[in-house]
């Protein structure tokens, strides 16, 4: 049986050999337009994290598909400080709020970012990172926020002691795109080799390794 399987896949492969889907992808992100502030001895960053997408579908004879995905907001949000190995050991924010044009205030309430993130080591030699998710989601309308301001103020715990800085990241909406190819014959065989094996994709993207 196992072997007419794989006879079959054969088969498919050489009829279907052109078959593949391109996916264009195009992400609409915040980016910092500043170098990274710094308290408490750490060089802070935060992450805009898409959690919705748009796409279509187009089809033709000999491409099986070419898709165009938007990955669009709302967005969640990740702090991450990097800081140095032996001095800093955890942080916490104590007030959050972004802000933009047209008098935009969106001051984030205490339980959106509760909880300590401890520096842990990075790939990067010489670098710790500690990494907090905040929350809830944030919904920006990118006609009118453009251009947005977090202002936050955290509490670093060092190896002196604890201390405490204020964070100002001005932030400018970007637009990046990418294309990903993948052949068709080659994942139905993926699946085929892998159905009994549980495939849990990733809820979050990999941290950065650096400011």
């Amino acid at each position: 049986m196992l072997a007419r399987m794989r006879l079959l896949i054969a088969l498919l492969a050489l009829l279907w050999l052109p078959s593949c889907v391109h996916v264009f992808t195009t992400r609409y992100d915040y980016q910092s337009s500043t170098p990274a502030p710094t308290a408490g001895g750490s060089a802070f960053r935060v992450e805009f994290i898409p959690k919705a997408t748009e796409s279509g579908l187009a089809l033709s004879a000999v491409v099986v598909g070419s898709a165009v995905v938007s990955e669009v907001g709302p967005y969640q949000m990740r702090l991450h400080a990097f800081g140095q190995p032996g001095d800093q050991q955890w942080f916490e924010v104590k007030s959050l709020r972004l802000s933009g044009a047209e008098g935009f205030q969106a001051p984030m309430e205490p339980r959106g970012f509760a909880g300590r993130a401890g520096f842990q080591p990075a790939k990067t030699a010489g670098l710790t990172r500690a990494s907090l998710l905040l929350g809830p989601y944030v919904s920006l309308d990118a006609e009118k926020q453009h251009d947005i301001v977090l202002d936050a103020e955290v509490l670093v715990m060092r190896r002196s002691g604890p201390t405490r800085g204020t964070l100002r990241i001005p932030l400018v909406l970007t637009k990046t795109k990418r294309r990903d190819s993948t052949n068709v014959i080659a994942e139905i065989a993926h699946d085929i080799r892998n159905r009994d094996t549980a495939d849990i994709p990733a809820g979050l993207p990999p941290p950065p390794e650096k400011p």
